[in-house]
């Protein structure tokens, strides 16, 4: 006569096994996902450093070339001239 204990042994078993299986094949999709973006993201590094690279090469040479700052402060890689500060006795447009 089989125990009861036995068969409920051989049923977790068999879930356990079948989620075992279950993981294993999301991981191995999620993994094969993970190889095929590998080379968009390095191309997209690579990018990145050739951006950066232009931006440092863009600033040493606005060092040498102020006529080059214009450029640099429409987009944005270097700060404008300050707006004038009013003065004590102007009271600025309003209420």
């Amino acid at each position: 006569m089989k125990s009861p204990l036995i068969t409920l042994l051989m049923v977790t078993v068999g879930v356990l096994t079948a989620v075992v299986l279950f993981l294993a094949i999301v991981f191995e999709i999620h993994f094969r996902q993970l190889r095929n973006l590998a080379p968009q993201v390095a191309n997209v590094q690579n990018n990145q450093n050739q951006v950066n690279a232009l931006i440092n090469d863009s600033m040493d040479y606005s060092k040498h070339n102020p006529s080059i700052d214009p450029i640099l402060q429409a987009v944005g890689l270097k700060p404008g001239k300050p707006a004038p500060a009013p003065t004590p006795g102007n009271k600025p447009a309003g209420k």
